[in-house]
């Protein structure tokens, strides 16, 4: 494995991300069109459906004619943060926090139309909500935080119907993984409580003899992709790690079938079960973090290989949205659904499978990770080879490193952990002073991050 060429990309593709102030396109963005809205076409449902398809299967140029804005979505910010259980790669608290709707929740930054129902901008929903939830905690913020008990409030009251949480407040639609994602958030704030293990229970239940979940209950959400059976995996296995019994068959059933329907005879990740066809790389993402969860090393490391042989577009710094059945490359540039994902599991998988230091404080030039918080013994007899390590990183890698050690120190610093505090202010105090040298300033509130 060629380990240092994946975090070369990693950081290629981040990098661009923080230079495009982590703005960009969706496929559900559609209805934002500057031309559609003048239409006045937005008033009538089919109108709505027809030109978000029409967008979402167009070419890259459409967006542009038409008048489609780049936007922050709160759910990009939240992967970056270490939602999913990834790797904390930029502060992004503050951010997040301005993001928060009066309800507690946090939405897409675009009107949406499904099927089953229609939302509005920044409309409050399960899957968002849940995922910066698990971004703020990953940061060490506190349970007891104002942000997290309006979250766990709006979970619990507006999203909760009989036996599972909806999608969004205003619909009764049940969506499998979505109800999970709002079990496990709450289960992360308030801890052990009924509605979520009523929701878990349901997930169980709703569980066919293969192995596989459907997306939900409606007639048209019959289907069984490989992103979202990912996403229950994962979940289940984090639920039983913090302790809730039952899972067990669950979880062995469920990977069964996902490595025996989710992937083609070349091991690459199908979006649907048993269906080849479009490659999706958001499949790919989910796909190399569900390997590295469940110990599949080798698989791992050969979908990331494969992924930056093929996927990546060394020219622009950026992950292809896909490929078509056809062998065609699909050059679309999604930032959450595509490169906030693939640098998600390209971080994941670089983790789970690079050497790492036995003590965090013995950090030389060759396992230096500009992934984890950057502490510093003292005496330190490695500090020359790390010092040069920290002055060739990339620009936004040094600062995402500086972010990382903060948020470290100030968790060390609310457990009471002085001994790791002092190792990490030393860190940040030396990053302030190379940062210095390389004329690189650290504010509390990154305006980049910030919503435009």
């Amino acid at each position: 494995m060629n380990r240092d060429r994946l975090i070369d990309i990693r950081d290629r593709v981040l990098a661009r991300m923080v230079a495009d102030g982590f703005a960009g396109a969706d496929p559900f963005d559609g209805l934002e069109s500057a031309v559609f809205r003048a239409s006045g076409l937005g008033r009538f449902r089919l109108a709505r459906l027809a030109w978000l398809q029409a967008i979402k299967r167009g070419p890259e140029g459409l967006r542009k004619v038409v008048r489609i804005p780049p936007k922050v979505n709160p759910k990009t910010l939240a992967l970056l943060g270490g939602a999913g259980q990834g790797v904390v790669l930029c502060d992004v608290r503050d951010s997040l926090l301005k993001l928060q709707n009066l309800d507690g929740g946090w939405g897409y930054p675009f009107e949406w139309q499904a099927r089953a129902f229609c939302a509005k901008r920044h409309q409050s929903n399960a899957i968002v909500t849940s995922f910066v939830v698990d971004a703020l905690l990953q940061s060490g913020m506190q349970k007891d935080h104002p942000a997290l008990v309006h979250a766990a409030g709006f979970v619990e009251s507006k999203l909760w119907r009989e036996g599972y949480f909806a999608y969004f407040d205003h619909v009764v639609v049940e969506i499998h993984n979505a109800s999970l994602w709002a079990a496990f958030a709450l289960h992360r704030v308030i801890g052990p409580n009924d509605k979520t293990a009523q929701a878990v229970e349901r997930i169980i239940a709703a569980q066919k003899a293969d192995g596989s979940w459907a997306y939900g209950t409606r007639s048209h959400h019959h289907f069984v992709d490989g992103f979202h059976t990912g996403y229950v995996l994962d979940l289940l296995d984090r639920l039983r790690a913090s302790g809730m019994d039952g899972l067990n068959n669950a979880i062995a059933c469920g990977w069964q079938f996902y490595r025996s329907a989710c992937f083609d005879k070349n091991d690459l990740p199908r979006s649907f079960a048993g269906r080849d066809g479009y490659l999706d790389a958001h499949a790919v993402a989910q796909a190399m973090a569900s390997l590295s969860r469940f110990g599949d090393r080798d698989g791992v490391i050969r979908l990331s290989e494969w992924a930056a042989e093929n996927l990546f577009d060394p020219g622009r710094d950026l992950f292809f949205a896909g490929i078509k059945k056809d062998g065609r490359l699909d050059r679309r540039n999604y930032m959450r659904w595509t490169q906030a994902w693939m640098v998600w599991a390209l971080s994941i998988m670089i983790e789970n499978t690079g050497p790492k230091p036995s003590n965090p404080q013995d950090q030389t030039m060759s396992n230096f990770d500009p992934t984890a918080p950057l502490s510093f013994a003292h005496p330190d007899p490695n500090r020359a080879e790390t010092e040069a390590a920290l002055r060739a990183l990339p620009e936004p890698v040094f600062r995402g490193l500086y972010d990382i050690t903060r948020a470290a120190a100030s968790r060390a610093k609310a457990e009471g952990a002085m001994e790791t505090l002092y190792a990490l202010t030393r860190g940040m105090k030396i990053l302030q002073r190379i940062g210095g040298e390389r004329r690189v300033l650290f504010m509390k509130s990154q305006s980049h991050l910030e919503h435009k």
